[in-house]
């Protein structure tokens, strides 16, 4: 029933935009400004909604529905080793007129991972290292919800805008241990821009997330139970805490992003923004009690800064040059109780982990258009480096690592009402360098873990991958499209493989 409602919501969002009257222009012109590579060379340009009226020249839908399956033979235990399942997805972009713009989009999500070990928690790379795990893990069903929508009107020399989204989870186990988790994520964006000269705009922007989760796990089985620990990080793990019978854990995050943003042209000559936000992520321990106690504060840090500049070659060429840098910094912080007492006291609360991750990306654009094909190719390199450490007791791992890698886009005309489009990609990470100066904890299948979660960080992966899309309209019909993804990826001599197919309207 759930499922039904969700996917009549999807429906009506796509078609309740105003659907306008096609005109002289082949199907190809049409799709090749609603799927321009550009766009999504620059996306992050678009994270300041006021920026949003430079998105497309034209109003444009989108609904489709697919089935992925991927398979994985290398992974991380937490994250499990594949997963497949249903997505559905609309969005859509309109220019109500020239000052004003509407925008928004849905997805529903319905996934079955496999052999989840280790992990017991949603969305583990926020909140991980106080994640709660076991030694059992299993198959996880796991359904996702995505609303979003946002509005920018123009006055002026003025462009104000917002945007509000909200996604939600709900992953559960239907055999011990019976993992339930459901998170909400809201996050409301707000963005102006002030037009100081010509077709050069100044903007700030802002975004504001509230995030939360509620984690239990259940055992039903009488003949044993697998133990449950609160981890802490590389292993180690909250003694006071572990073992309970019923675990209920609640993760309450907020956070808060700002920046500015200089352009030309709506971003197409060049652009420079830079942003800077904080987020604060508290988790709660609760064993069939009415009380909860504070286990850690995960408090992280981080800067970003893009810049991208472009250039025409006469009408057919166009090319362009972008660099990226990402500084993060993961502060947590644990908490200590006393038990000497009737009831239990906190006694300290103190620093005692830390992971640093460093990005720098430079990526290249070169496009070439003509009546009937287009070809865009995007080579890009990529160097990061990793730190993670903890005390009491001291352990810690270090990270180098390389990026490159070329994605590519072509798209051919086949008729006035068809169109193909090819799109291959590549990429691939090479490690310069990893240290391990873990620590041992004491339980060896805990070790094993962490061991073999550090030969993965430490492997080179190379990735190839393809999707394919044919376009076509009938007569008194929006176009309808379907579209076949392949990749594969080596990771220490082994191939994880995905394969994905979807077909959707697009008007």
């Amino acid at each position: 029933m759930l499922q039904t409602k969700i996917f009549s919501c999807l429906l009506l969002i796509g078609v309740s935009f105003n659907i306008k009257a096609q005109d002289s222009l082949s199907l190809f012109k049409k799709l090749n400004n609603q799927y321009n590579q550009e766009r999504d060379f620059k996306n992050n340009f678009y994270y300041n909604p006021a920026s949003m009226s430079g998105y497309s020249t034209s109003s444009f839908s989108e609904f489709s529905t697919g089935y992925q399956d991927n398979k994985e033979n290398i992974y991380r235990q937490q994250l499990g080793n594949g997963s497949k399942g249903l997505t559905i997805k609309a969005q859509s972009f309109q220019k109500l007129k020239p000052h004003r713009f509407v925008w928004g989009s849905a997805g529903y999500q319905n996934l079955k991972t496999s052999i989840v070990n280790w992990n017991e928690t949603l969305d583990y790379e926020r909140i991980a290292p106080y994640i709660t795990s076991d030694s059992v893990g299993g198959k996880l069903n796991l359904e996702r919800y995505l609303f979003s929508g946002g509005y920018l009107e123009k006055i002026n020399r003025w462009t104000v805008a917002g945007q509000v989204s909200y996604s939600a989870q709900m992953g559960y186990r239907s055999k011990d241990p019976r993992m339930k988790s459901t998170t909400s994520d809201l996050r409301i964006n707000a963005g102006v821009n002030y037009k100081i000269f010509r077709e050069y705009e100044a903007g700030v922007f802002g975004e504001f997330n509230k995030y939360t989760q509620n984690n239990s796990t259940q055992f039903q089985s009488l003949l044993g139970r697998p133990y449950v620990y609160m981890m802490s990080g590389l292993g180690f793990s909250n003694a006071l805490f572990n073992g309970g019978t019923h675990p209920t854990n609640t993760f309450e995050e907020f956070a808060y992003k700002g920046g500015f943003q200089i352009s030309n042209k709506q971003g197409k000559d060049f652009y420079l923004q830079a942003s800077i936000g904080k987020s604060n992520n508290i988790k709660s321990y609760n064993d069939g009690s009415n009380t909860f106690h504070n286990l850690s504060d995960l408090k992280n840090e981080q800067f970003e800064v893009e810049g991208a500049k472009f250039f025409n070659i006469n009408e057919k060429h166009r090319i362009g040059l972008l660099t990226e840098y990402t500084a993060s910094q993961k502060t947590g912080s644990e908490y200590g109780y006393s038990m000497n007492t009737a009831i239990m006291t906190q006694i300290f609360k103190r620093e005692a982990y830390r992971r640093e991750n460093y990005t720098t990306f430079v990526k290249g654009f070169y496009q070439y258009n003509q009546d009937s094909f287009s070809i865009t190719a995007v080579p890009f390199f990529g160097y990061e480096e990793v730190k993670e450490r903890r005390l009491y007791p001291n352990s810690g791992q270090k990270f180098v690592y390389s990026y490159f890698g070329v994605n590519a886009d072509y798209k051919q005309q086949v008729n006035n009402n068809q169109m193909f489009t090819f799109q291959p990609y590549f990429y691939k990470r090479m490690v310069n360098q990893s240290i391990n100066a873990l620590n041992t904890t004491g339980n060896a299948a805990v070790n094993e873990w962490v061991l073999q979660d550090y030969m993965f960080q430490a492997s080179e992966i190379t990735t190839f991958g393809m999707v394919l899309r044919y376009d076509f309209k009938l007569d008194k019909l929006p176009a309808l499209f379907v579209t076949a993804q392949y990749q594969t990826q080596k990771i220490q001599n082994t191939n994880n493989n995905f394969a994905g197919a979807s077909i959707g309207i697009t008007f």
